[in-house]
């Protein structure tokens, strides 16, 4: 798994897919100045599971090979597989990296003791109606989204006025989340500043929750993201109703800057090392 989660493996794909002559030169040149990779564990692990027979109905990888009439053969199974596998490792887990980190610096470690106590004084409640855990996983998501990439539209035929100015049908708008996550200080005041106290406030809630655009929006927004909402929730309760985190010793500020893999952002030092404090020692 670490080819798909770490380095730049996500922009050796897109250059594999768009240029695959400048991919293999690319590959050759970097030959003779780094270590290539033993085993391409992500394509090897994918390459052999789509070939097993036996995947349970509700799978995936069942309901492609119900359609390898249709054309598909083992090879294009396999990376549907991975794009699916890529899209909801990579994001997930990076998004869960830049909100950890922030909870555990000095100035947030109040939120996390706050979200501490909400997650031991009920522990029977499901984790989607504990209102401090949405305020916390909402304010990761706006501040660190996981994937910066713009996301490209259409306007409509008519035609729009956007921020002053006319743009005829057909035009090619776009705009990445991080940005539209602080434009409207006015819906995000301090847009910089980690503020899960904001995602609890009712008036402007309607506003917050329209800007949100982690997930994109409208009929191409992201088809996992209940899924992915609903990982980030468990693992937090499960991480944070045993353990406090501070920062390892070993990290940087600088090494938590966010990197732009053109699909998803990571920690410029490529690691987020944290301490697990056992709550009873803390």
């Amino acid at each position: 798994m670490a080819e798909v989660a770490f380095d730049s493996s996500l922009q050796n794909r897109l250059l594999s897919y768009y240029s695959p002559t400048l991919h293999k030169l690319v590959a050759k040149a970097l030959y003779f100045f780094a270590k290539p990779r033993e085993t391409p564990l992500a394509d090897n692990f994918v390459l052999q599971n789509s070939a097993r027979t036996d995947a349970a109905s509700f799978t995936l990888l069942n309901r492609l090979q119900e359609k390898s009439s249709s054309g598909l053969d083992n090879v294009d199974i396999a990376a549907e597989c991975l794009d699916h596998m890529a899209a909801g490792i990579d994001t997930t887990g990076d998004a869960l990296c830049f909100l950890m980190w922030e909870l555990s610096q000095p100035r947030s470690l109040g939120y996390q003791q706050r979200l501490r106590w909400e997650l031991l004084e009920n522990p029977d409640v499901s984790f989607d109606k504990l209102s401090f855990l949405d305020a916390v996983v909402m304010e990761g998501l706006r501040c660190f989204p996981a994937i910066p990439m713009s996301l490209p539209r259409y306007v409509p035929a008519a035609g729009r006025e956007i921020d002053g100015f006319f743009l005829p049908g057909g035009t090619i708008v776009s705009c990445q989340a991080y940005s539209v996550h602080r434009i409207d200080t006015e819906t995000f005041p301090e847009p910089d500043v980690f503020k899960p106290d904001r995602w609890m406030e009712k008036e402007g809630d309607a506003q917050r929750r329209r800007l949100m655009f982690a997930f994109a929006n409208g009929g191409r927004g992201c088809v996992g993201k209940h899924l992915a909402l609903a990982e980030m929730k468990l693992l937090l309760r499960e991480v944070y109703s045993k353990f406090s985190t501070l920062p390892d010793p070993s990290m940087r500020a600088e090494m938590m800057g966010m990197s732009d893999q053109l699909v998803s952002s990571r920690p410029l030092g490529q690691k987020c090392l944290l301490k697990f404090v056992p709550i009873e020692a803390a």
